[in-house]
């Protein structure tokens, strides 16, 4: 949908948006970091249990505990990854979009009132998509680009009052009429081509929001799952076992062609295959009170 260019409101709903961004970013580095050093004490509690029974029988009962361990260090890795691929597509974007905008200004030889500041950036690689780029080096393309942006509004502004000026200041008559209808058609041009380039970063916001925000609630979650584990102070025996079998069929009848795609290809993912890994640890009942005094 068409929409007026009215640059300042614009402008600022677009930094304010992306403030957002880094919010959630913020707040998936902490969970991030937070779940490494709470593996990392998993990892010192079992080390500690291992150099205090190194009996043949109790190290095989504490491989159960690795292999916890393990399988929570797994699916972070496998979350991290995510994350980073999320930080590898950000860059890109802007990236991408930067150099895309200067190339047409280059083409274009518009001037301004202000000199422009032509920055050099870390190429993008389309071969390097798990590449971490600097969160540092993402803000300032974005703030060059809305900087870029401001200034080509500036421009048709100024467009627009020489065209205004024609009509008022210059008593030519009509045989400028074709001069000023081209004036007017380039000064369109340039102000449906600053609407799409709001436009284009409106929707990397939109789906940058999206993917982070998944990312961030599956960090969230596999955060708590860790830590109910490790507060589970409870030893299982044969009483424990139950014999009623797992339903895990799902229903498929009232699914379509690609719903019943997306299922399979979901289910065959990595990410599908650790969280299932996840979904059963061990908990020994001679770890607990160490644990409980680690923690």
């Amino acid at each position: 949908m068409y929409m007026e260019i009215n640059n300042g409101f614009q402008i600022d709903k677009l930094k304010n948006s992306f403030d957002n961004i880094l919010q959630i970013v913020d707040q998936i580095t902490s969970v991030k970091l937070t779940a490494n050093n709470t593996l990392h004490k998993l990892k010192d509690a079992y080390n500690g249990l291992i150099q205090q029974n190194n009996k043949k029988i109790f190290l095989f009962c504490l491989d159960s505990f690795y292999f916890q361990y393990k399988s929570f260090q797994l699916e972070l890795e496998n979350l991290e990854k995510v994350f980073l691929f999320i930080n590898n597509r950000m860059y890109c974007d802007y990236f991408k979009l930067y150099n895309m905008i200067i190339e047409s200004l280059n083409e274009s030889k518009l001037k301004f009132n202000e000199d422009l500041e032509l920055r050099s950036y870390v190429p993008y690689k389309d071969l390097e998509p798990f590449k971490e780029y600097k969160l540092d080096d993402i803000k300032d393309i974005h703030t060059n680009i809305l900087h870029i942006i401001k200034m080509l509004f500036e421009n048709s502004k100024t467009n627009k009052e020489s065209i205004n000026s024609y009509y008022q200041d210059h008593d030519i008559g009509f045989s400028i009429s074709n001069f000023i209808n081209t004036l007017q058609y380039e000064n369109k041009v340039l102000e449906n081509q600053i609407l799409l380039y709001i436009n284009y970063i409106s929707f990397f916001h939109i789906s940058q929001n999206k993917y982070l925000k998944r990312c961030f609630q599956r960090f969230q979650n596999f955060y708590k799952e860790v830590e109910d584990n490790i507060h589970t102070n409870q030893s299982f025996s044969i009483e424990d076992v139950q014999n009623n079998p797992c339903n895990l069929h799902i229903n498929t009848t009232n699914l379509n062609d690609n719903e019943e795609i997306n299922l399979i290809m979901s289910s065959n993912s990595p990410e599908s295959q650790n969280s299932t890994i996840s979904t059963s640890p061990v908990s020994i009942s001679s770890t607990a009170s160490y644990m409980n005094e680690e923690f």
